[in-house]
């Protein structure tokens, strides 16, 4: 089991109910990030960047939910380049100029 300092501040994608009457039924994939604004075991996931037409700004969630939510739907930090990291570019030319040379 996790522990609430474990849980507050990680950012999880949650499957949240369309509240669009074009799509009834529909879930919506939405990043949330979890608090505690209130004593355990209830945490709070604010929505990040939800789409404009959902009406609410985060939904409660159990110490259980949030828990899952942590280890099965965490968000995922896309890794940022490095300028100048061009170990990749250098292979072809290790391929093709050197290595063996069969003119001998």
């Amino acid at each position: 089991m996790m522990l609430p300092q474990d849980i507050i501040g990680q950012k999880v994608w949650l499957d949240v109910d369309s509240e669009d009457a074009y799509y009834p039924g529909e879930t919506v994939r939405v990043q949330a990030e979890i608090t505690q604004p209130t004593a355990p075991p209830w945490y709070f996931a604010r929505y990040l960047n939800a789409p404009r037409w959902l009406r609410t700004q985060g939904q409660w969630l159990t110490h259980h939910e949030a828990e899952m939510a942590v280890l099965l739907n965490p968000v995922l930090e896309e890794p940022e380049l490095v300028e100048g990291d061009d170990d990749y570019d250098n292979y072809g030319d290790e391929l093709t100029n050197g290595g063996c040379d069969s003119h001998h």
